[in-house]
């Protein structure tokens, strides 16, 4: 098999697929990592949980640290690396939402005609 008949680097589809294939977009304009990704965060969102174009992190990659010992691991490398990251959510603990426990997940009982 040579390579040429795996590897398409065309800008045109071929017939069979332009013929066979389902409807598709491409984002010529879009980072291939974190504009995709958001862009499927939106799709996931739908109209009742609309999702903003940009978050804090934008473009950049981020490093979510759990415990003290990622947190100090993280310090370490940045000053190996030379680097200093940006803080979008300050250390210490993090915290049950407001929403939590407020309300049930599971259906209420509805009894019968006979109590049951």
């Amino acid at each position: 098999m040579r390579a040429k008949e795996f590897i398409n680097e065309a800008q045109k589809l071929s017939k069979v697929v332009q013929q066979a294939g389902i409807y598709a977009k491409r984002y010529d304009g879009c980072d291939q990592y974190y504009d995709m990704y958001r862009l499927g965060v939106a799709i996931a969102g739908g109209d009742e949980h609309p999702v903003e174009g940009y978050g804090p992190a934008n473009d950049s990659p981020t490093v979510w640290m759990y415990t003290p010992a990622e947190a100090e691991k993280v310090a370490k490398a940045e000053k190996r690396q030379g680097i200093k990251g940006t803080t979008i959510i300050g250390d210490g603990q993090s915290s049950e939402l407001d929403s939590i426990n407020k309300k049930s997940i599971t259906a209420t009982r509805k009894t019968n005609k006979y109590g049951v």
